[in-house]
Formats: structure tokens, sequence, C-alpha cells
């Protein structure tokens, strides 16, 4: 019986975890993002490298950055190859960037910015229906980048109703960053996307947001009920059944010494008759 009892009870335990890793997330780290020819990424104390001409190999080239001309010194180095050297970059270096060629009329342009994008949105999200949605893109930038927002592919305006919408700005001042619906509806779930744009760059993270029955936490905890109240009636039912025999059997013994005495009683009684 010990054995049977035990059993049960993991089995309750079993879906009392169970029932509590239903709604969990599963979340992933930071995303690689990727620089393109006009667009550079930043990376404090790595080497920065801006080439105007990869043809060109002998020939004096005008670097301008944020209108100022560039001037070679100790930490900035210009080559013939008509190529920008820094070994070690600082913030001090972010900005536009414009190089021009004696035969070339139109400069060529470069924006060397910073843009980390600090967590990935987990790759899915549950939620109880009437509850609300709280999302943050953990992206930060220099200049700030752009965030948009989609659900399945389209602008998240065009789905959520604006007095359900919430955008605003995250911890590292970029707008539009955080989102938040409240209160949650059955047909909000879907893929929910933050676009974000930093000049060429381009980078997303997803995340399938489900949205859960309002009641949909209570159906395990009434089966934890059910199989609560299951497991007393077993043993409740096992006990009486085990017990039963002892009571008939005591009663049996103790009807058995009755009759024993009263003929025993009538014989004595017959005795002394005579």
């Amino acid at each position: 019986m010990k054995i049977f009892t035990s059993f049960i009870l993991f089995g309750i335990i079993g879906t009392c975890f169970g029932a509590g890793g239903a709604v969990s997330g599963q979340g992933g780290s930071g995303g690689s993002l990727t620089e393109t020819e006009e667009t550079r990424l930043l990376a404090e104390g790595r080497p920065l490298m801006l080439t105007c001409d990869y043809n060109t190999t002998n020939t004096d080239t005008v670097w301008i950055k944020d209108g100022d001309e560039v001037v070679e010194s100790n930490r900035i180095k210009l080559f013939k190859n008509s190529t920008l050297y820094i070994p070690a970059a600082t913030k001090q270096d972010l900005g536009e960037y414009h190089c021009s060629l004696p035969d070339e009329q139109e400069p060529k342009v470069f924006n060397v910015v910073e843009l980390i994008l600090h967590k990935l949105l987990p790759k899915s999200t549950t939620v109880l229906e009437n509850d609300k949605l709280s999302l943050t893109c953990l992206v930060q930038g220099d200049p700030l980048p752009t965030v948009q927002w989609l659900k399945n592919g389209e602008p998240i305006e065009k789905s959520i109703n604006s007095s359900r919408l919430v955008l605003s700005e995250n911890e590292y001042h970029v707008p539009n960053a955080s989102l938040l619906i409240k209160p949650l509806m059955k047909n909000d779930d879907g893929d929910y996307i933050c676009l974000i744009t930093q000049f060429a760059i381009q980078h997303n993270t997803t995340t399938d947001v489900r949205v859960k029955d309002i009641y949909a936490a209570l159906w395990p905890f009434l089966g934890i009920v059910a199989e609560v109240v299951l497991l007393c009636t077993i043993i409740f039912i096992y006990e009486r059944r085990r017990i039963k025999p002892n009571f008939d059997e005591s009663d049996s013994e103790q009807t058995n010494e009755q009759k024993s005495k009263v003929e025993n009683s009538k014989e004595v009684d017959v005795r002394q008759r005579k």
C-alpha cells in the first residue's frame, strides 16, 4: 500500500511541475550585427579602417569628418592608397566621414556608428488573455537607432488598437524600443518582431507570442485536486476493506463466548435443581 501511495504522490508532483512549466519562455543572448561598406560599426579599442577606393595605390585623399578635415596624427594614419586607419578607435571617432579623390566628383560617405544588441527577445512568450504583454528591445546605439515593431510582418499599429498599445523608450533611451499591450486579446498572438535600423544596417529579433485562455491556469489545479480526491478515496476504501474482516472476527468470537456462557449457566442451573 505504501508503494502504491508513493506512486500516486509522485504522479501529483509531476503534474504540478508540468503545470508550472507551461508558461515559461525560452531566452536568447545578444545577436551579432553585420556592418556594411557605407556603415561601419565602431568597437572601442579595436582598429577602424576606411578605404575610399580599393583601386587607388598612390593618391592624396582628402578626408572630412563631420565637416572638419581629418589631419594625420599619432592616433590617425592616412595612407596613399586612400585609406584612413585608426589602430585603437574610441567614441570620439563616431561620425560621418567623406573622402574625395582628385579624379572623382562625388565624395564617398561612411557612417561610423555604435550599435549593440544586448539581448534577443525570448523565442516564445506565453501570456494569459486579459493580462498585459510587455516586450523590450535591449538595443543601444550612437546615434540612436530607429526601432519599429512588426506583428506577423506588418507594422503593429495596423493590428493593435492604439488605445491598447503603448510604445516608449528603453533603458538606453532608444525611442519605441519598449512595447506594451494591455489588455491582451486572444487574437493578439503571433510573431512580434523588433526591427532595428542604423543607416544601412538592419537587424531584427523575434518572439512567438502565445495567448492562453484566461482559465488555462485553472485546469492543471483542478486536475491536481481531482488526483488528490481520487487518492484519498482509494486509501479510504482500502483501509475499510482491510479493517472490516478483523471486526467480523471479533464479533464472531464475542458471540461464541456469550453462547458458551449461556450454555454453562443452564447446565449449572439444571444441576442445582436436581
